[in-house]
């Protein structure tokens, strides 16, 4: 028999690297122009000692890149 169920559970989340947002420049010519970097986080996310940061869905791991994000401003 195999189904689904909903589990609640603690996991640890690690912010492997964070990089803050970029403004853009224009320069007078196009080659000196840079666009805007928005900011990025890299997790890793632990149930335990198991890294399950590549199981996760996309949703999740963006909310838990939110979450830290939230963090970090604290």
């Amino acid at each position: 028999m195999i189904f689904t169920s909903e589990v609640t559970v603690d996991v640890e989340v690690e912010v492997l690297d964070y990089t803050p947002p970029a403004a853009g420049r224009y320069g007078d010519r196009p080659e000196r122009c840079v666009p805007a970097e928005p900011e990025a986080i890299d997790l890793a996310v632990r149930l335990g000692t198991i890294d399950i940061t590549a199981a996760l869905p996309a949703d999740v791991l963006e909310a838990l890149a939110a979450e830290a994000l939230e963090q970090r401003e604290d």
